[in-house]
C-alpha cells in the first residue's frame, strides 16, 4: 500500500502488488547484484517504481539492473497529478527528480539495445530517506527498442525477476507469445520467479515447457486489480511463477558463465591504454578488484596520447553487422562522455560531426531514410550547401551530420576513467607504472594468472588476466607453455601520423586556416582543438616502423586539410585546386613542415574490422584433445577460461585469460562499448549488445570460420 500525500491510505499501486508478486524487496536485500526483465516501458513509469524502491531501500542491493523491452518507449515525464496510476505519490518530488534523470540520459530511438546509467546521471534533487547511495552502488537501465520476440534471442543475460505485463498484446498472436515465452528458461537465473498478466492456455503451457512452475494463491501469487499506463507493471489477474528446472545444461565454453567467487574477483589488465583503462572502469564498476599495469609512466602515452580524436556511427544501406556495432559503439561512448564535455569536465565537443560522402545525393539519401525510419534518431542528411554552413568550411560534397558524435582528448578520457574507477573502487584498484611486462604463465595449483618481467619474476597475478596491449598482445601469449597456447590473434600494426597547425597568429595569416565549427571526416578529418590549433590526420601506412614524424606524412595530412577546406596550400586568393596529384592535377607550392608538429603512433587492426572482445580460444595443436566439440560455432569452442569444477560444469568460474584489441583507428568510438562487453565476458554482468554482435566480436571466430570451410 502506498500513502497520498493528504495522508489517506491509497489503493495498491501496481509497484506495490510487481514487488508483492516477486517477494521484493526481500530477495535483493543483502545481495551484490539483482537483474529484472520487464516487457514494456510504456513512459518509464514502472521502472521509475523499482527505482523508487530500490533507492528507498537501506538494505539494497549494490547493482540492479532493469531490462526493458518494449517496441516504442517514450521519454518519462513527472507527474505531479496525484491521482496518475502510476504517480509516485511522495511529498519529497522523488518522482519529478528521478523522471528528470532518466530524460536527461534518454537515448535516441533506434533498434537494440540502450543503456542508462541513472546513478551517473546530472544532479538532481531527489530529497527524503535513504537516497544516498554507497560508493558503488548503481542501477543500470538496458532498453531494448524492438519487440520481444526480436530482442529476447539476442540477449545474453541471467534475470532473476521476469514481469511481462506487455504480453497481454501479444496474446492475441497466442502462438507467437508461446514461443519466446518457452525459451524464457535460457535466461532465468536460480530460483528465478515470473509474473505475467492475463496468460492464455498457450502461454502457461510455455511456461511449463520453460520449466516454470505456477504458484497457487497465497504462495508469492498477487492477484491486484490496479492496472497501469499502457499495461506497464499491471498486475490485473496475474500469474505468478518460480523457475524450478529439472535439469541445468552447463555453460558452453564461450558462453555466459556463472559469477565467480568474491575471492576470485581479481583481474590484471595489462596495457593503460583506452582500452585497458575502459575495461578497468567496468570492471571496477561491476565490484571487481583490478590491478592495471603499463609499460610507460602513466595512462594512455601510446597511441592513446594524441591530443583529439572522433566518434561517431557509420551509415549503410543494409544495416548489417559492422554499421549495428558501430552504432551501438559510437551511442555507449556518446552516453558516457557528452554530459562531462558539456560541463568542461573533458576537454573535446559532443555537439555531433559532419561525415562527408561524395558518392551519396539527395535522392539517395532521403530514399535511405525512408528506408530506415530510424536513422533520423541519430543522422541527417545534408546538401553541400547545408554542411558548408554548420561547419564553416568550402566543403567539397555533403554528408551526414551524425548528432551523438564529436571529438575528445583520449588521453584526458582515460585518465577521467581511471580517476573514477578510484573513485568508486578505492584500493581495490591498484595501479602499476613502468613495469615492463615480456611473459605470462599460470599458476595451474593456484589458479593464477601471472605476468612477468624479463627474468621471470611476478610483477602481478589474479585469477584472471586481460591483455588489453594493442597489436603487442601477441607477443605476450607467444610465451605460454603449450598445455595454455591461444590461437593466434589476427592483428598488425599499422602506423599513423597526426598533423597539429598552430594557432593563427594575426587576420593576416587567416586565410591559411580555417577552423571548423564541428568535427569534419571524409577522406581524412580535421578539428579545431580548444587553443586555437587545427589537428588533421591522419596516415595510414601497413609494415611501417619508422617511428619518428616525417615532413612526408605531414604534406599527406595537409593535403586532406586542404579537401576539406580547412587548410590552403598557398595558391594566391582565387585560385583555389584540387589537392595534389588529385582531378586537375596542380602541384602545391612547397610548404614549411618545420612549424608544425606532429605525433606517430601505431593501431591494431583486424581483417575485419572489428575489435577482438572475449575468452581467449585454445590452440588449434591443443583442440585434438577435445571431445565432442563442434569447432565450426564460435560459442563451442574451447577458451582459456577454468571452473571451480572443471570447464563448463556448472561449477563458480575461478579465471581466464581474455583479450581486449584491435579497435583500430576508432578507439575512441569502440571503447566504451568494448569496456562493457570484456567486463560481461569477465564477471558475468548482462552482455550489452546483441548476441550475434557478441559473436562477432569474440576472439575466436577467425577460428570458427577455418572449421566452416
Amino acid at each position: 500500500m502506498t500513502e497520498g500525500v493528504t495522508g489517506e491510505m491509497a489503493a495498491p499501486s501496481p509497484s506495490d502488488v510487481f514487488l508483492a508478486g516477486h517477494d521484493l524487496p526481500t530477495r535483493w536485500q543483502g545481495r551484490e547484484h539483482f537483474a529484472i526483465l520487464v516487457t514494456g516501458f510504456g513512459q518509464g513509469e514502472g521502472v521509475m517504481a523499482i527505482w523508487a524502491a530500490w533507492r528507498a531501500d537501506p538494505q539494497r542491493c549494490d547493482r540492479l539492473t532493469v531490462i526493458a523491452i518494449d517496441p516504442k518507449p517514450q521519454a518519462p515525464q513527472a507527474s505531479s497529478d496525484a491521482s496518475h496510476p502510476w504517480a509516485i505519490r511522495s511529498a519529497s518530488g522523488l518522482a519529478s527528480g528521478l523522471a528528470s534523470r532518466m530524460a536527461a540520459l534518454w537515448p535516441p530511438m533506434t533498434p537494440g539495445w540502450h543503456h542508462l546509467c541513472l546513478d551517473d546521471a546530472p544532479a538532481a534533487t531527489c530529497e527524503g530517506p535513504h537516497l544516498s547511495l554507497a560508493p558503488g552502488q548503481h542501477l543500470h537501465l538496458m532498453l531494448g527498442v524492438g519487440e520481444p520476440a526480436d530482442l529476447l534471442p539476442s540477449l545474453v543475460a541471467s534475470v532473476d525477476a521476469f514481469c511481462l505485463p506487455a504480453c497481454r498484446d501479444a496474446l492475441g498472436a497466442q502462438t507467437r507469445a508461446a514461443r519466446w515465452v518457452s525459451r524464457l528458461n535460457r535466461l532465468a537465473a536460480p530460483g528465478a520467479t515470473l509474473c505475467v498478466q492475463a496468460a492464455s492456455a498457450d502461454v502457461l503451457s510455455a511456461l511449463a515447457s520453460a520449466h516454470f512452475t505456477v504458484q497457487p494463491p497465497g504462495a508469492g501469487t498477487n492477484s491486484g486489480t490496479v492496472e497501469g499506463q499502457d499495461g506497464a507493471l499491471s498486475a490485473a489477474a496475474s500469474t505468478c511463477a518460480r523457475y524450478v528446472p529439472r535439469f541445468v545444461a552447463p555453460a558452453s565454453p564461450g558462453g555466459l558463465w556463472p559469477a565467480a567467487a568474491p575471492a576470485h574477483r581479481h583481474a590484471l589488465v595489462i596495457g593503460a591504454g583506452l582500452a585497458g583503462c575502459s575495461a578497468t572502469w567496468s570492471m571496477a564498476r561491476q565490484g571487481w578488484r583490478v590491478t592495471l599495469l603499463d609499460a610507460a609512466e602513466g595512462p594512455a602515452l601510446g597511441a592513446s596520447g594524441n591530443p583529439g580524436g572522433l566518434f561517431h556511427s557509420i551509415v549503410h544501406g543494409e544495416d548489417g553487422i559492422h554499421a549495428r556495432a558501430h552504432r551501438a559503439a559510437a551511442l555507449a561512448t556518446w552516453a558516457r562522455v557528452h554530459a562531462a564535455l558539456a560541463r568542461g569536465d573533458l576537454p573535446g565537443q559532443g555537439q555531433g560531426l559532419l561525415r562527408l560522402d561524395a558518392r551519396m545525393d539527395e535522392a539517395s539519401a532521403q530514399a535511405l531514410l525512408a528506408r530506415q525510419p530510424w536513422l533520423s534518431e541519430q543522422a541527417r542528411w545534408l546538401n553541400q550547401a547545408e554542411a558548408q554552413v554548420l561547419s564553416g568550411l568550402p566543403l567539397p560534397s555533403g554528408g551526414w551530420h551524425f548528432l551523438q558524435a564529436g571529438w575528445l582528448q583520449p588521453g584526458a578520457y582515460a585518465q577521467w576513467l581511471l580517476a573514477d574507477a578510484e573513485a568508486r573502487a578505492g584500493a581495490a584498484l591498484q595501479t602499476q607504472w613502468s613495469c615492463q611486462v615480456t611473459g605470462i604463465q599460470r599458476d595451474e595449483a593456484r589458479g593464477l594468472w601471472q605476468a612477468l618481467d624479463a627474468q621471470g619474476q611476478v610483477l602481478a597475478e589474479a585469477p584472471s588476466l586481460v591483455l588489453a596491449n594493442a597489436w603487442q598482445a601477441q607477443a605476450l601469449l607467444d610465451t605460454l607453455p603449450p598445455g595454455q597456447a591461444t590461437a593466434p590473434l589476427p592483428m598488425s600494426a599499422v602506423r599513423g601520423q597526426i598533423t597539429v597547425l598552430p594557432p593563427v597568429p594575426d587576420a593576416s595569416a587567416s586565410t591559411r586556416i580555417t577552423l571548423p565549427r564541428l568535427p569534419v571526416a571524409g577522406g581524412g578529418y580535421a578539428l579545431a582543438l580548444p587553443d586555437g590549433r587545427l589537428l588533421c590526420g591522419a596516415t595510414t601506412q601497413h609494415h611501417d616502423t619508422h617511428p619518428g614524424v616525417r615532413a612526408a606524412d605531414h604534406l599527406h595530412n595537409l593535403r586532406q586539410a586542404e579537401r576539406l577546406g580547412a587548410w590552403r596550400g598557398g595558391e594566391k586568393d582565387g585560385e583555389r585546386g584540387n589537392s595534389a596529384g588529385e582531378g586537375q592535377g596542380v602541384s602545391p607550392p612547397p610548404i614549411d613542415t618545420q612549424p608544425l608538429d606532429g605525433r606517430v603512433g601505431w593501431r591494431a587492426t583486424t581483417p575485419d574490422r572489428l575489435p577482438l572482445i572475449g575468452a581467449l580460444p585454445w590452440h588449434a595443436d591443443r583442440l585434438s584433445d577435445a571431445r565432442h566439440t563442434r569447432r565450426e560455432q564460435v560459442r563451442m569452442l574451447p577458451r582459456e577460461r577454468h571452473s571451480l569444477d572443471g570447464p563448463t560444469q556448472g561449477g563458480l568460474t575461478q579465471g581466464g585469460l581474455y583479450v581486449l584489441s584491435g579497435l583500430g583507428s576508432r578507439g575512441i568510438t569502440w571503447a566504451a562499448l568494448a569496456g562493457e562487453l570484456l567486463a560481461h565476458w569477465v564477471t558475468g554482468s548482462v552482455c550489452p549488445v546483441e548476441a550475434e554482435l557478441r559473436d562477432a566480436m569474440d576472439p575466436a571466430r577467425f577460428l570458427a570460420r577455418q572449421h566452416r570451410q
